[in-house]
């Protein structure tokens, strides 16, 4: 029923390829060629592949995991979603994310958290947007997986430049101390969804918020991860 549902439904153009626009689009709302060209990452741990800073005191997450790399396509897709409001996005965004998480716990052989978290933003970019974009993944993500979320279990205490202003090292310095954990979290795995991971100091920042609170593990999930910048 769900597949003659599907296909009625793109013979009257109900639904559209996220990417391109056309019809015919698949589960994952895509169509067929671009769930082809989009570029994934392979289902592992991918924290080998970032570099941190020397000079950093930070202490990053245990483990890195994200579905998409960084293209012009991708790129599109979060500044729709970010930035031209369309939320409806979090959703198969949410779906990307999950299906791949599967694959990568399953090859890293490792437990799943016990609770997933959203990346804090500051109440300025929630108000500008109009939601709050990490927090709807999370839900969306937390969904499909079945497991426990939390709202508001980290917050920003300190402003940080946006990152495509500053350099590696500069981002790693503004990022310590940025964040506060709400709540006692001792011996619990935590992960934290973010839409984008680039040099991994917002990460790392909440990672270390979690772990003055007592977090056994932190594991960063994200949709993207930008492995050159």
């Amino acid at each position: 029923m769900l597949a003659l549902i599907k296909t009625l439904a793109n013979r009257v153009g109900a639904n559209s390829c996220l990417v391109c626009g056309l019809v015919k689009v698949s589960e994952y709302g895509l169509c067929g060629d671009c769930e082809w060209v989009i570029s994934r990452w392979y289902p592992r741990c991918l924290k080998h592949l970032a570099e941190q800073p020397p000079t950093s005191t930070l202490t990053t997450a245990d483990y890195w995991f994200a579905a998409l790399r960084w293209t012009p396509i991708t790129q599109q897709l979060i500044h729709r979603y970010k930035t031209s409001g369309q939320q409806y996005l979090a959703r198969p965004m949410g779906l990307w994310l999950a299906a791949h998480l599967v694959h990568c716990y399953s090859n890293q052989g490792i437990a799943w958290p016990d609770l997933i978290i959203a990346m804090p933003t500051t109440q300025a970019t929630w108000r500008d947007r109009g939601f709050h974009h990490t927090g709807l993944l999370m839900l969306e993500v937390s969904k499909h997986l079945q497991l426990a979320n939390q709202p508001g279990l980290l917050r920003v205490i300190r402003n940080v430049p946006k990152q495509k202003q500053l350099n590696r090292v500069a981002r790693w310095q503004e990022a310590r101390g940025s964040q506060f954990c709400t709540a006692d979290v001792s011996g619990k795995t935590i992960a934290v969804i973010d839409d984008l991971i680039s040099s991994g100091a917002t990460l790392s920042a909440a990672a270390q918020a979690l772990r003055k609170q007592g977090a056994k593990q932190v594991h960063g999930w994200a949709l993207i991860y930008n492995a050159g910048d």
